[in-house]
């Protein structure tokens, strides 16, 4: 969910070229036909179902992935795992209004939390290269984008962390001076989706696959 994004990215992409391909291919192909107004309404309706459709599949699968970071976090706390500690650095954060929060020191606290984003670094023990993962933690502790943190990530659940609230200030700065931050392949957004390039390429696809498709019509209608 947090380090993978490219396959559901390329479907909305390549389903707005769909679209804009046929309502390209319709009027210009059609020359104001009946049939050129049948592809361009088409297109319009495919474009109204792809807005409406991806937040949907997306927000199901947001609140599938908060109940699995809510079921690993509370696998930590309980002591059912033994979570391997990891650098990080804040991405983002979300409020999290149906899941509780854990901190080591202060304990378990009852919804609302705050969904927190991180880059985990890797220790190159066991070849996992750097990776983001989420944390439930207080919403009143502000950590700002950016900002260092000491991760406890659990050992299967490889999105999930503990954020470790045992850290010293010291720690903190030694975190945010780690030479890995520079020499290791960081996620960021771009690499989530697959790269841009990637984008542009399902983007022109959508737009080849609609034109053709409002050729097929015109030449059969």
């Amino acid at each position: 969910m947090l380090n993978d994004l490219s396959r559901p990215t390329r479907l909305l992409v390549a389903g707005f070229g769909l679209a804009l391909g046929l309502m390209i291919g319709g009027p210009g192909l059609g020359e104001g036909s009946g049939a050129s107004w049948v592809l361009l309404f088409g297109g319009l309706l495919v474009e109204v179902v792809v807005i409406g459709a991806f937040p949907a599949l997306l927000g199901r699968a947001e609140r599938r992935f908060r109940v699995a970071v809510d079921a690993g976090t509370g696998e930590i706390a309980r002591g059912e795992v033994v979570p391997v500690p990891a650098a990080g650095r804040v991405v983002r954060a979300r409020a999290d209004r149906r899941h509780g929060w854990f901190l080591p020191v202060r304990g378990a606290g009852p919804a609302p939390s705050s969904l927190t984003v991180l880059v985990a670094l890797a220790d190159g023990a066991d070849g996992v290269r750097a990776r983001r993962v989420a944390a439930l933690v207080p919403p009143d502790l502000d950590l700002g984008h950016g900002g260092p943190a000491l991760l406890l990530v659990h050992p299967v659940r490889r999105d999930v962390a503990v954020l470790d609230d045992r850290v010293t200030p010291d720690a903190l700065v030694a975190v945010d001076a780690d030479p890995r931050w520079t020499t290791q392949r960081l996620p960021t957004d771009r690499t989530v989706v697959g790269g841009y390039l990637a984008l542009v390429a399902a983007a022109a696809a959508g737009v080849a696959a609609g034109f053709g498709l409002a050729a097929l019509v015109l030449t059969v209608w």
